[in-house]
């Protein structure tokens, strides 16, 4: 009996001992499992990162045109407002026709007195000219007479140092007054006076020659006539009376001319031979009053010879002072003319004027009406009713004819997947039309709020209106890349440096477990959903971590699910 209720206990602790164990090892597996972190893996593959670029903007015009006018008219009405269309033709704005009437009349009087302004610079100018002429005429006679003067005073100042000089040398030479010397000065001045007799007969000669040449061309040219009339018919040509008395002092005049040149030498030759007459006269006389006058003293030769060279000093002087002083007169004469435009800046400024009738005129034609030259759109009205207008633009059209283009805003990172010519979708906004295939028009950094960079899209000619908000689509694909993950596998170190974690069994002392391990990579691109890795740090075998329950690092233990 004992025995069997031994047994009995024995067996219920061994039951009560696995149930113990067998419970310890389910609380000791919920405790593990509940300490290590479920995850989701992929493998790495091949595949190409999709950069899609989108852009919200406008439809603009291509081109505005400047609508215009002349300055400083009174506008009476303004037709059209910001953002309506008009045509070509179309009023835009009136002037008041009674404040164009007077402009105009206050412009042709603006006129009138300008061209009287002209034609007093001209006549003043004319006068000006005539001035300088008469001035500089005026310098050379002063120069010439001056200098003349001051050369006749210096050669006889130089005679009669000369005379001067012989007289102390013959008063110390003890050489006494002979007929010698008489007589040579007497042979010099009768050889001076033939010489004068022989040039005034060649004047007299030169000016029969050209009397005779004179009356020799009337001659000819009166028998060249009448041979000239002896060949006509009879009855035709009433018979000339001969040369007219102007012919003859044309005749006359021509050959005075050809002989100008020969009278000026022989009458210069004359007038010299006439001067030397006078000094070789001036030299006899001055030897004779000498020879007659008494012996002077040593003392009266010196005061006389320090008196001749005083005066030939002062006339040597007087000739260089006559030659700069009026030398500086003629200088001052031939200065260039200061430049004087005033005609011709008058003439410019009355042509401007001119121009500026016509458009006051054209408008007056027109009935003071500003019309739109081309089909668009008011985009500024810079004038208003009762307002003058200016030099500036009245009203900005936005040119219809030449057609619209998409503008929106890049940013940095845009900019970088797109470019001038790619082509790309416009989707006009609350439609399903897509313009596909467009070339990107431009793409230029700009310092608009925000920055980034501007692009533009040509758009075909009247398909959308100014103004629409539309949507730009552009998708550019990368190359193939060998070793692509979801971007969500890429995680930042310290450094910012990206990594992934690969989840690998590693053997521990409580057997084999699942950890992460951290792998540093390179990213060769990437978009919102994919990254591309450089070959090499993780391989197509290997289970990349995308997603954990919680969060994990290097060394976690890991349960893939």
């Amino acid at each position: 009996m004992y025995q069997k209720t031994d047994k009995r206990k024995i067996w219920k602790l061994a039951g009560m001992f696995f149930a113990g164990m067998i419970l310890f090892t389910l609380l000791s597996r919920a405790a593990y499992q509940h300490g290590t972190a479920v995850v989701t893996t992929t493998s790495p593959t091949k595949g190409i990162i999709t950069h899609t670029v989108q852009i919200t903007g406008k439809i603009v015009q291509n081109q505005d045109l400047a609508v215009t006018t002349v300055s400083g008219l009174r506008v009476s009405s303004i037709l059209v407002n910001e953002g309506q269309q008009v045509s070509q033709g179309d009023v835009l704005l009136k002037l008041d026709l009674e404040y164009l009437e007077e402009a105009i009349l206050n412009q042709k009087l603006e006129m009138e007195k300008q061209s009287l302004s002209i034609q007093d610079a001209w006549s003043q100018n004319s006068a000006a000219q005539q001035q300088r002429a008469n001035a500089k005429a005026q310098a050379e006679e002063n120069y010439d007479s001056a200098v003349f003067q001051a050369e006749t005073t210096l050669i006889r100042a130089e005679q009669d140092l000369a005379q001067a000089e012989q007289d102390l040398e013959d008063y110390y030479n003890g050489v006494v007054w002979d007929q010698n010397q008489e007589a040579e000065l007497t042979s010099a001045c009768q050889k001076a006076e033939a010489d004068y007799n022989t040039a005034n007969e060649q004047l007299d000669s030169l000016q029969q020659e050209l009397e005779d040449k004179i009356a020799e061309a009337i001659a000819q040219a009166e028998a060249d006539l009448a041979a000239e009339q002896e060949t006509q018919e009879s009855g035709e040509v009433p018979p000339s009376q001969g040369l007219t008395q102007q012919e003859r002092d044309e005749i006359a005049q021509r050959i005075r001319d050809e002989y100008a040149s020969r009278l000026d030498d022989a009458q210069l030759a004359a007038e010299q031979a006439l001067q030397a007459w006078d000094q070789a006269k001036e030299a006899l006389e001055a030897y004779q009053q000498q020879e007659d006058a008494p012996a002077r003293s040593e003392e009266e030769l010196l005061a006389a010879l320090e008196s001749a060279q005083e005066n030939y000093d002062d006339a040597l002087y007087a000739l260089e002072n006559a030659e700069t002083v009026y030398g500086r007169a003629i200088a001052s004469a031939n200065l260039p003319e200061a430049s004087n435009h005033s005609p011709q800046i008058g003439q410019i400024t009355y042509d401007q004027m001119a121009l500026e009738l016509e458009k006051l005129e054209a408008l007056w034609e027109a009935g003071g009406e500003i019309t739109a030259p081309v089909d668009g759109i008011v985009t500024q009205c810079y004038v208003q009713t009762g307002g003058k207008t200016t030099d500036t633009t009245a009203v900005l059209l936005a040119d219809l004819s030449q057609g619209s283009k998409f503008s929106g805003l890049a940013s940095q990172e845009q900019s970088e997947y797109i470019g001038v010519g790619d082509p790309v979708d416009i989707q006009p906004a609350g439609t399903e039309k897509v313009y596909e295939d467009l070339p990107v028009t431009s793409l230029s950094a700009t310092e608009e709020t925000g920055g980034g960079y501007r692009l533009t899209v040509q758009l075909p000619a009247n398909v959308l209106t100014l103004g629409t908000v539309a949507e730009l689509t552009f998708t550019r694909n990368s190359e193939a890349y060998l070793c692509c993950v979801p971007l969500s596998a890429l995680r930042l170190d310290e450094q910012n440096k990206p990594y992934v974690l690969v989840a690998e069994p590693v053997n521990t002392v409580l057997g084999t477990q699942t950890q992460a391990r951290k792998v540093t990579v390179t990213v060769l691109d990437q978009n919102e959903q994919s990254a591309a890795l450089a070959p090499g740090a993780v391989s197509t075998q290997q289970q990349v971590i995308v997603q954990s329950d919680r969060s994990i690092e290097a060394g976690s233990r890991v349960r893939v699910d």
